[in-house]
């Protein structure tokens, strides 16, 4: 029998790609499980072509293609070097950047790997064209550095680290030509902000998120013993893409939904900006996502009824992988995972995320994967660059839908 037509996605029925053997995982040795299980899986380029770290090496597979060469190995296992974190950037010049953390096995010491690649005509990872191997020894702590856009160098990205009330920004040298252990980063700005809520989160700063425009500068609360969310909205107030300063405007508080008055553990909050900036979504604790307009500071929706669809549901609801698609291609969606920790079912969102009144649900079923003590879900959930593509991976295979393609009218908001 056909199945009934899907406002948002083309087909319910997704296509699937098997990335790693399931058969890898296991229950009985954590070392062997964690080596056996796929991280940081991301599409930046094209779709169809995925990038992502497995037993220590990274990999870029072309899940379209059965080719021999499927999939092919970026950069080989360290021998010394557990790696924790990837990342392929699209940069200025027709590159790519890969940005990679790994820890030294012993001290537990972070250093980075760094490389800018040539992009093929075929849309893959070329030739590397400089590279930086080492750790931030007399400079700075590096385990905080993350990405971010600018348009103040020629690579089009720097990168950021968080010091308590600020953020130092800092270019990526590449005057060397050859592959140099000399460490390339170098302190180009910084961004000020008024930190008013007081974290209690095992001594630790509070996060803060910037919009993608960045404009706006979101600070939650992490006290455990709140009983809903607040989150400190501040605006760019001066400066440049390098030298910025934000001011604190107002103070938003998000109730939690009525399952969580006794869910036994307050967990971070988790926030995602619109590709335009508009809009943020924050997952609650206890379960439930709250969408709010950043300029009326009104909530557009507050999705909270999730516990009726399955019937074996305690309150350990998580949600998680919470994103919205760069709206480029298709219908600008907003998507999460509903996971349960007894359940054997994950149940992945993906709504309109200009009206938030239409919603899919995805349900995958946990039954027979795995074996008895296994933490099974999904493991990674994110869209192709242009969004017209979501992908989901579970123990080892990926999901693949297209959304439906985007209806001409104003009403739909097309990212840049």
């Amino acid at each position: 029998m056909d199945e009934p037509p899907s406002p948002l996605l083309k087909s319910r029925i997704p296509r699937k790609t098997t990335l790693v053997d399931c058969n890898l995982f296991t229950p009985y040795n954590e070392e062997l499980d964690e080596k056996a299980r796929i991280y940081d899986l991301h599409c930046p380029l094209q779709k169809g072509i995925i990038y992502y770290f497995w037993d220590g090496a990274i990999f870029e597979r072309n899940i379209h293609s059965s080719g021999k060469y499927e999939p092919r190995t970026i950069v080989l296992k360290h021998p010394s070097w557990d790696l924790r974190k990837i990342s392929f950037t699209p940069i200025k010049g027709n590159r790519i950047l890969l940005f990679a953390k790994y820890y030294e096995n012993v001290t537990f010491k972070c250093y980075l790997h760094l490389s800018i690649h040539e992009i093929r005509a075929d849309n893959r990872v070329g030739p590397t064209l400089w590279a930086f191997n080492g750790s931030g020894d007399g400079h700075f702590n590096t385990d905080g550095l993350e990405l971010i856009k600018t348009t103040e160098n020629a690579l089009g990205i720097a990168l950021w680290e968080r010091f308590d009330n600020h953020w130092k920004l800092f270019d990526i040298s590449t005057s060397d030509n050859d592959t140099s252990d000399k460490f390339p980063l170098i302190e180009s700005g910084r961004i000020d902000f008024d930190e008013n809520l007081e974290s209690k989160w095992e001594h630790k700063n509070s996060p803060v998120i910037l919009s993608p425009t960045k404009r706006v500068l979101l600070n939650p609360n992490l006290e455990q013993e709140r009983h809903n969310e607040m989150i400190d909205i501040h605006c760019l107030d001066s400066g440049r893409t390098n030298n910025m300063n934000f001011s604190f405007v107002t103070r938003m508080s998000i109730p939690f939904p009525k399952a969580s008055e006794t869910f036994p553990f307050i967990k971070i909050p988790v926030i995602a900006f619109s590709a335009d900036g508009s809009r943020f979504s924050v997952a609650l604790s206890g379960g439930g996502v709250s969408v709010w307009d950043i300029r009326s500071k009104l909530p557009f929706k507050t999705f909270t009824d999730f516990r009726d669809l399955i019937s074996d549901i305690d309150d350990d609801l998580i949600v998680l992988y919470l994103e919205f698609s760069s709206g480029k291609v298709g219908k600008e969606a907003l998507t999460f995972v509903e996971h349960y920790h007894r359940s054997r079912l994950d149940i992945i969102h993906v709504i309109d995320a200009t009206s938030f009144e239409t919603e899919e649900i995805l349900l995958l079923q946990l039954d027979g994967l795995g074996k008895p003590g296994m933490n099974i879900g999904v493991g990674a959930l994110f869209f192709d660059p242009n969004g017209g593509t979501l992908y989901a991976e579970l123990f080892g295979t990926l999901y693949e839908w297209d959304l439906q393609k985007n209806e001409p009218g104003p009403e739909w908001w097309i990212g840049e």
